[in-house]
């Protein structure tokens, strides 16, 4: 299957379609976001990904307060888990949904 993403309106972020700073995150919820990473990965972007590309104090900052949600998907190593926060049907941007533990 192939699919292509159509570019966001002007002025928006080239990868997620959403208006925000260069050096801020991108849009991790944004549905164009997902696929695109998707297309260019081979997997599903988490919030580590849509944040790399910030200076090393904002990351931090964006970790922190994802942690606090309980949506930081704190993987290690190469294979990062199915996303825990996915877009709303209605395009919003979805709700957090906090990962049960294991019994």
């Amino acid at each position: 299957m192939s699919f292509h993403v159509l570019p966001g309106p002007k002025g928006t972020c080239p990868e997620c379609n959403v208006a925000h700073p260069a050096d801020e995150p991108h849009d991790r919820q944004s549905l164009a976001y997902q696929y695109r990473f998707y297309g260019q990965h081979g997997r599903w972007p988490t919030w580590r990904d849509a944040i790399a590309h910030c200076e090393e104090g904002l990351r931090a900052a964006w970790e922190d307060e994802l942690r606090k949600v309980g949506a930081w998907d704190g993987w290690t190593g190469d294979t990062p888990p199915a996303p825990d926060v996915m877009p709303a049907a209605d395009g919003g941007v979805g709700s957090i949904m906090k990962r049960r533990k294991k019994s």
